[in-house]
C-alpha cells in the first residue's frame, strides 16, 4: 500500500528549512573563497547539500523536519540515482544553464551574416522575450505546486519526483497556500503578458524601418550612407554621430549601450 502523499504545506516547510540550510553553507562558503567568487557560493552549497542527503539515499534536514520522503512516480519506491542527481543539477544551475543559452543562440543570430535583417531583429526579440520569462516559468510551477500539491523544484517535476508521508501529517486545511497559489499565478501571467506586449512592441517599431535599406551601407539611424562608421556590442554598424548622439539602444536589436562601448572602425569602408 502506498504512503499517502505529502500536502502543498508539508513540502514548502521543508523546501524552506533547506533553503535556509543551504544559505548559512554559502554565507560560510563566500568567507572562504576570494570575494570575486562568491556568486559561485550559492550554486556550489546547493550541489554540495543535496549530495550529501538526497544523492546518498537520505532525507534533507527540512525533509525530516516535515517527515516526508522523495519518491517516484509509482509512490512505492526511492528514486533512482539517475533521476536524483539529474534533479540536483538542475536545481542548482538550470535557470543559470538556460539564460546562458539563450544568451549564446543571441550571439550567434547577430554573428550570422546569412540571414535577413529583419528575420535577423524577430529572432533576436523572441530570444530576449523567452529570456525574461524564464524566472515566470519557475513562479507559474510553485503556484500549481501550492494549489495541486507535488515538488516546488522544476527539477523535480520533471524526473518524477514527488514527496509522501512517512509519519502522520497534521489534519489542517491549507487553504491560505491555495490562496497564495492563484495570487503567484496571476502575477506571473501578468508578468508573462507585460513582456510579450513588449515583444510585440519592439516587432511593430522594427516594421516601421524600409526593408530595402542595406544595413551594412547605410545607417539605419538616420537612413544616410555611413559616416565614420562605428560598431556597438551587438555586432550592428551606424555612422559615428549617431553613436555618439542621442541613441541609447541599438535600433535593430534594441540592446541597450553607453558610449564607451562604442568602437569606431578607423579604417572600415562598407
Amino acid at each position: 500500500m502506498a504512503l499517502p502523499a505529502a500536502q502543498p504545506a508539508e513540502v514548502l516547510r521543508a523546501y524552506q528549512k533547506d533553503d535556509l540550510y543551504e544559505k548559512q553553507l554559502a554565507g560560510s562558503l563566500a568567507r572562504l573563497v576570494p570575494s570575486y567568487h562568491a556568486s559561485k557560493a550559492i550554486p556550489i552549497s546547493s550541489l554540495l547539500y543535496k549530495s550529501f542527503t538526497t544523492l546518498k539515499d537520505l532525507q534533507t534536514l527540512g525533509e525530516e523536519y516535515s517527515g516526508i520522503v522523495q519518491v517516484d512516480d509509482t509512490y512505492h519506491r526511492l528514486p533512482s540515482f539517475s533521476n536524483r542527481l539529474f534533479s540536483i543539477l538542475l536545481s542548482a544551475s538550470g535557470e543559470d544553464l538556460t539564460r546562458r543559452l539563450l544568451g549564446h543562440m543571441e550571439k550567434q543570430i547577430v554573428q550570422n551574416s546569412s540571414l535577413k535583417p529583419q528575420a535577423q531583429n524577430v529572432i533576436l526579440v523572441i530570444l530576449k522575450t523567452l529570456n525574461h520569462v524564464v524566472p515566470q516559468i519557475e513562479s507559474i510551477h510553485r503556484a500549481l505546486s501550492y494549489i495541486n500539491g507535488g515538488p516546488l523544484q522544476i527539477g523535480k517535476t520533471v524526473t518524477g519526483i514527488d514527496y509522501v508521508h512517512v509519519r502522520p501529517a497534521a489534519a489542517a486545511f491549507y487553504a491560505h497556500l491555495r490562496l497564495l497559489g492563484i495570487v503567484t499565478l496571476i502575477h506571473a501571467f501578468i508578468s508573462c503578458g507585460q513582456s510579450l506586449y513588449q515583444a510585440k512592441k519592439h516587432m511593430d517599431d522594427m516594421s516601421d524601418f524600409p526593408n530595402e535599406i542595406d544595413s551594412t551601407k547605410s545607417c539605419i539611424a538616420c537612413l544616410e550612407e555611413i559616416v565614420q562608421p562605428c560598431v556597438l556590442q551587438c555586432g550592428h554598424l551606424f555612422c559615428m554621430q549617431c553613436c555618439y548622439g542621442a541613441l541609447e539602444n541599438c535600433p535593430l536589436c534594441r540592446s541597450p549601450f553607453t558610449k564607451n562601448t562604442v568602437v569606431p572602425l578607423m579604417n572600415y569602408r562598407p
